[in-house]
């Protein structure tokens, strides 16, 4: 198992804990994994992801975009990915990210300081 995935299952264990005001689960104890197909193609601009053509229901994005993004990315419930935003500003570019989706900066390909978090 790698450390990401390791990760997503410790968050996921401390999310399925967590009750709500009368003792209930706050969230519904279902995972359901999806599978989205990325294929690289230069000519998309780094940081964007673009239907592809080719592959129904698939995305198209620069090979650096791909690199940066993570891999295994959790979410619960209907929330989706409100719930575990962290956003920063790139120290490089300034571009305005949300950390829970990138392993460095889409854009510039800048590693995340300490320094860029708002």
């Amino acid at each position: 198992m790698s450390s990401s995935q390791s990760d997503a299952n410790a968050a996921y264990e401390r999310l399925m804990s967590v009750t709500n005001a009368v003792g209930k689960k706050h969230f519904i104890d279902d995972p359901t994994a999806y599978q989205v197909q990325i294929r690289p193609d230069k000519s998309v601009s780094p940081g964007k992801f673009l239907n592809d053509p080719l592959i129904p229901g698939g995305y198209k994005a620069h090979p650096t975009t791909i690199r940066a993004m993570k891999k295994d990315i959790f979410a619960a419930g209907s929330e989706l990915f409100e719930d575990l935003e962290f956003i920063i500003n790139c120290d490089s570019c300034k571009a305005e990210l949300d950390l829970q989706f990138w392993h460095f900066c889409p854009f510039c390909e800048a590693q995340f300081s300490k320094s860029c978090v708002k």
